[in-house]
C-alpha cells in the first residue's frame, strides 16, 4: 500500500491540523508528515527501479506509478518538506509583527498538505479524469493560500489566478472529455471504454484521430495556463509575488510542473495515436514563445517576486521546447532541469521571504542595494541559488541546459537551440544585473539594522543548496536510470 500511504499521509496531516491549536503541534505535523512522505518518495522510487519498467499499481490500477511518476513524487516531496522547514521561522516572525493572525498561520498549516496531497495524486492516479479533479484540488488549496495575508493586492492576485485557472480547467476538462469521446467512438470499437491512461494507451493506435488532435489542442491550453505558459501566464506574476514565501516556493518549485505531468500524459497519448510531429511541435511552439516572452519582461521588473516568477515561465518554457524537440538528449535533459529547478526556485523564494519581512518592501529601487552587509546569510542563499538558477558551472541547472542544447543541435534542431540560447542569456543578464545590484550595491541611507540570523532560517536555505550542489557533481546511477526510464516513456520508447 505505498502508494496509498503517500496520499494519505498529507491529507491525514491537514486532518489534524484542522483541530490542532497549538502552533507549535501544526509546525511538527507538517515537517514530520512531509519527512515521512519523502521517505516514502525515496522507497517508491526504489520500488519502481527494481520493477525494472513495470509500473507500482494498487486499488486495481486505480493508482499507478511509472518512472516518471516516481520522480515527480520525488520532487513533490523534497521541495514540500524545504518549505515546512522554512515556513516555521518565516510565520513565526510574522507572528511577531503582527503581519498575519494565529488563525491564518493555521490555515496555511491545514492549506499545504492539502495542497500536496492533491499534487501527489495528479502523478499516481491512473484515471485521466481524476487526474482533472486532482489538478482542480490543488488550484483551489494554492488560490487560498495566495490569499492568506487578505491585503487587497494578494486578493487581487488571488482572483486573476481564479479566473484564468478556472477558464484552463474548463478547457482541459473539454480537452479530457474529448479523449474520452475517441476511446468511446466506433472507430475504436469499444462502447465503455476504460478512462485510465495505461488502457487508453494500450488502445491509441484505434482512438479516433480528430477527436485525440481536438482532446490535445484543449489540454495544452487549459493545463498549460496552469503551467503558466505564454500567452495564458498573465496570473503567474502576481499569484507568486503576493502569495506567502513558502507558497511561492511550492508553486514555482514543484506546481507548475505537476501541471506539465498532466499535459505530458496527453502528449504521450496523442504522439501513440497519431505520431508524435502533431504534439511536439505544439509544444516547442508554446515552449519557445514561453521563453522568448520571459527576457523582456525580467529586464524591465521591478519587483523582486515578479521577476523571480517571469524566470519560472523561461524554465518551464525550455523544459515544453525541450519535450517538442523530442531528441533523446533534450527530454532527458528536461527531467534533469525539472530536478535541479525544483531545488533552486525554493531558495530564491525564501530570500525573497526574509527581505520582505526586513526591508517591508520587494521594490529593487527601495530596497537600493548593500544586502551583502544588512542580510549577509540571506544575501549569500540568494546569491548562490541566482548564480545557479542563471545556469552557470558548477550547479546541475548549466548541465542541464547544456544537456538540451546540446541535444537540439545533434538532433538537426540547431534554430531551435540557437533560439533558447539566446533566451538563456538574456534571462542570465537580466537576473543577474538585478541581483548584483540588490546584493552588492550600496545600502540606502535609511538601511534597516543587520539581520539577526536565527539557525533555522539558515538550515533551512542551506538544504536545498547543499542538495543541489551534491547532485549537481554527482548524479547516482539509480537516479540516471530513472530518468532515463521516464525520459523513454515520454519519448513513446521501450
Amino acid at each position: 500500500m505505498l502508494l496509498t500511504s503517500l496520499l494519505l499521509i498529507p491529507l491525514v496531516v491537514a486532518l489534524l491540523c484542522l483541530v490542532a491549536r497549538q502552533r507549535i503541534l501544526l509546525e511538527a505535523l507538517n515537517v514530520s508528515g512531509f519527512a515521512i512522505g519523502l521517505v516514502l518518495g525515496v522507497k517508491l522510487f526504489r520500488t519502481v527501479l527494481a520493477r525494472e519498467g513495470a509500473a507500482v499499481m494498487e486499488w486495481g490500477e486505480f493508482l499507478r506509478a511509472d518512472a516518471l511518476s516516481a520522480w515527480m513524487v520525488l520532487l513533490i516531496s523534497a521541495v514540500s518538506l524545504a518549505t515546512a522547514l522554512y515556513a516555521v521561522n518565516y510565520f513565526r516572525r510574522d507572528l511577531a509583527a503582527g503581519a498575519v493572525t494565529a488563525q491564518r498561520v493555521r490555515e496555511f498549516y491545514v492549506l499545504t498538505p492539502l495542497f500536496a496531497t492533491g499534487m501527489l495524486l495528479v502523478v499516481l492516479t491512473n484515471n485521466l479524469g481524476v487526474m482533472w479533479a486532482a489538478v482542480e484540488i490543488t488550484a483551489l488549496s494554492s488560490v487560498l493560500l495566495v490569499a492568506l495575508y487578505n491585503h487587497p493586492t494578494s486578493l487581487e492576485a488571488a482572483w486573476k489566478y481564479i479566473m484564468l485557472g478556472s477558464v484552463g480547467l474548463v478547457l482541459a476538462l473539454f480537452g479530457t472529455i474529448f479523449a474520452y469521446a475517441a476511446a468511446a467512438s466506433p472507430a475504436a470499437g469499444m462502447a465503455l471504454p476504460s478512462f485510465n491512461w495505461s488502457s487508453l494507451l494500450a488502445m491509441a493506435p484505434q482512438l479516433d484521430q480528430k477527436l485525440v488532435k481536438l482532446s490535445f489542442i484543449f489540454v495544452l491550453v487549459g493545463y498549460g495556463t496552469k503551467a503558466g505558459l505564454a500567452p495564458m501566464h498573465a496570473w503567474l506574476p502576481d499569484a507568486h509575488s503576493e502569495a506567502p514565501s513558502p507558497t511561492s516556493a511550492m508553486l514555482s518549485g514543484v506546481s507548475l510542473k505537476i501541471a506539465i505531468y498532466a499535459l505530458l500524459r496527453f502528449h504521450i497519448l496523442t504522439a501513440a495515436c497519431l505520431g508524435a510531429e502533431f504534439s511536439r511541435h505544439l509544444l516547442l511552439g508554446f515552449g519557445l514563445c514561453s521563453m522568448v516572452l520571459a527576457g523582456p519582461f525580467i529586464l524591465t521588473q521591478k519587483n523582486l517576486k515578479r521577476m523571480l516568477a517571469y524566470s519560472s515561465l523561461e524554465h518551464v518554457g525550455l523544459i515544453c521546447a525541450a519535450v517538442g524537440v523530442n531528441a533523446p538528449l533534450t527530454v532527458f535533459g528536461a527531467l534533469l532541469h525539472m530536478g535541479y529547478h525544483a531545488l533552486t526556485k525554493p531558495v530564491l523564494f525564501f530570500a525573497a521571504g526574509n527581505i520582505h519581512q526586513h526591508y517591508h518592501t520587494l521594490n529593487f529601487r527601495r530596497l537600493g542595494g548593500g544586502l551583502a552587509h544588512i542580510m549577509p546569510a540571506t544575501a549569500l542563499a540568494l546569491g548562490v541559488a541566482a548564480v545557479a538558477v542563471s545556469g552557470l558551472p558548477p550547479f546541475g541547472l548549466f548541465v542541464s541546459e547544456l544537456t538540451i542544447l546540446a541535444g537540439g543541435f545533434a538532433s538537426g534542431h540547431a534554430w531551435v537551440s540557437v533560439v533558447m540560447l539566446v533566451s538563456l542569456l538574456v534571462v542570465f543578464c537580466g537576473v543577474l544585473s538585478k541581483l548584483a545590484g540588490l546584493v552588492l550595491g550600496p545600502p540606502r541611507a535609511d538601511a534597516p539594522p543587520r539581520e539577526l540570523v536565527t539557525a533555522g532560517r539558515v538550515a533551512a536555505m542551506s538544504l536545498p543548496l547543499v542538495v543541489l550542489l551534491l547532485f549537481s557533481f554527482w548524479v547516482p546511477n539509480p537516479l540516471r536510470q530513472l530518468l532515463e526510464r521516464a525520459a523513454n516513456i515520454i519519448r513513446g520508447t521501450p
